[in-house]
């Protein structure tokens, strides 16, 4: 993070490094999904140390999936960090009725009570765990629709 800036609308934007090897998905995608697991090690340690420090301020990210990890790899290292914390707020403060989020990475609870917590960034987070160790995109291979919601609210977790 180099500073923040504010456009001709008088939006804010952050301004930060640039990430060669973009998002979680496109990385994913470049090394076919095969990943070494000191690779997995870091970028997870890198991920839960972004995560813990949103969740120290009492805020939730509420939108984490593997389009909002950045992943730089440079010589023997890998690093990834978390972005897009725009939607990010305080636990106690919610005040959008609306659910934004990637499906498979939505907490079963989110769903029924509209409410993000601390645990449900911690589900999101365990969503990506799983996606880094398969090599593929949680339920890559069927629609993100109102069905898969309702099994995944009875209990579905991907295979």
């Amino acid at each position: 993070f180099f500073g923040i800036t504010k456009d001709s609308t008088s939006c804010f934007t952050f301004v930060m490094k640039y990430y060669e090897n973009g998002n979680l998905y496109s990385y994913l995608e470049e090394s076919m999904g095969i990943i070494c697991w000191r690779d997995i090690v870091e970028m997870l340690w890198s991920i839960s140390t972004g995560l813990e420090s949103i969740h120290e301020y009492s805020l939730v990210h509420g939108y984490l999936h593997g389009g909002n990890i950045l992943v730089e790899s440079e010589m023997d290292s890998i690093d990834a960090k978390v972005a897009d914390t725009g939607l990010h707020g305080p636990v106690d403060k919610q005040t959008s009725q609306q659910i934004y989020g990637v499906v498979p990475f939505v907490a079963p609870e989110v769903f029924s009570d509209n409410i993000l917590t601390i645990e449900s960034d911690i589900y999101s987070f365990g969503m990506i765990m799983w996606t880094l160790s398969a090599g593929v995109r949680p339920y890559y291979d069927r629609p993100h629709d109102k069905q898969l919601i309702q099994e995944i609210c009875s209990g579905l977790r991907p295979n």
